[in-house]
């Protein structure tokens, strides 16, 4: 995936049932590609799937460089984290998904860019709200 030339997939689609997988799985494979662009693997958001998924970056960068499909990708993800409980990926889900500014320097970079971005958008909140309108996805904001 050329991401110096599309976006990869909204923080909102899911993958295996998880929000932000498969946006991971497509940097990973930019990454090893040589086109990730301005987009940066391993960032926070990334953290917080790695620790839920019980796994390292470069360890889903060599789980994506050995199969192609995201089926493949993701059973073998899930075969190798410890919490699969659905309960367990519905409350992942809910936070990840709601992460939002939580200190008044990082509210105000995130006011920046929301106002560059967006700016007759008040109601975006959160960082995947923020990520859809940067990559042109506003109306799916939710």
């Amino acid at each position: 995936m050329d991401l110096t030339k599309t976006y990869p997939r909204s923080p909102y689609a899911k993958l295996s049932n998880l929000y932000m997988l498969g946006r991971t799985v497509d940097k990973a494979r930019a990454k090893l590609d040589g086109d990730l662009g301005e987009y940066l693997y391993d960032c926070p958001l990334d953290k917080i799937l790695f620790s839920f998924l019980q796994i390292s970056a470069s360890q889903l960068l060599r789980i994506v460089s050995e199969v192609t499909g995201d089926d493949e990708i993701a059973a073998r993800i899930v075969s190798a984290q410890a919490t699969s409980n659905t309960n367990d990926i519905a409350a992942f889900n809910r936070r990840v998904a709601a992460l939002a500014p939580e200190d008044a320097e990082t509210q105000a970079y995130f006011d920046n860019l929301r106002q560059q971005l967006a700016p007759n958008h008040p109601e975006i909140k959160t960082w995947f709200d923020l990520i859809e309108a940067e990559e042109g996805r506003l109306t799916e904001v939710s």
